[in-house]
């Protein structure tokens, strides 16, 4: 059961993410970032929610009591940039043609999304786990 949280949940992040960078792009480069056909954007999305998966399910590791946490989050991070990168090449997210500076921002920005992502999460069970604690010591 937990699996198919992981799944849904990553697919509903590759979505949202894919709407955002649609969104962005429309607001700053106007209505040609959207002049796209059906197959371009049904690759899009469906990359977009691979990728989600693909950072998701590995959280599955945080179960994994026996590493350290940093262990955990390189495991983490490495299975979901495995599954990013050949994806992002392929489909263009990482300009490729335009060079190394082009692709060290790409990869940059794809880094930064990512932690941000994660320590969001990482924040919020911290938070979990503070709440928790506290109602453990009012019922000793």
């Amino acid at each position: 059961m937990k699996i198919m949280k992981l799944f849904i949940s990553g697919i509903c992040w590759g979505c949202t993410i894919c709407v955002f960078i649609l969104i962005i792009g429309a607001a700053t480069v106007g209505d040609s970032f959207l002049d796209m056909g059906a197959d371009y954007f049904i690759r899009q999305a469906i990359a977009s929610m691979i990728v989600g998966i693909g950072f998701s399910v590995p959280t599955l590791i945080y179960d994994k009591e026996s590493l350290s946490r940093k262990v955990q989050t390189l495991i983490h991070m490495g299975i979901g940039f495995l599954v990013f990168f050949p994806i992002a090449c392929y489909l263009n997210w990482i300009p490729i043609s335009f060079g190394p500076g082009a692709i060290l921002l790409s990869v940059a920005i794809a880094l930064v999304t990512f932690f941000i992502i994660w320590y969001g999460y990482y924040l919020y069970y911290k938070k979990e786990a503070r709440k928790m604690n506290q109602k453990l010591e009012h019922l000793e």
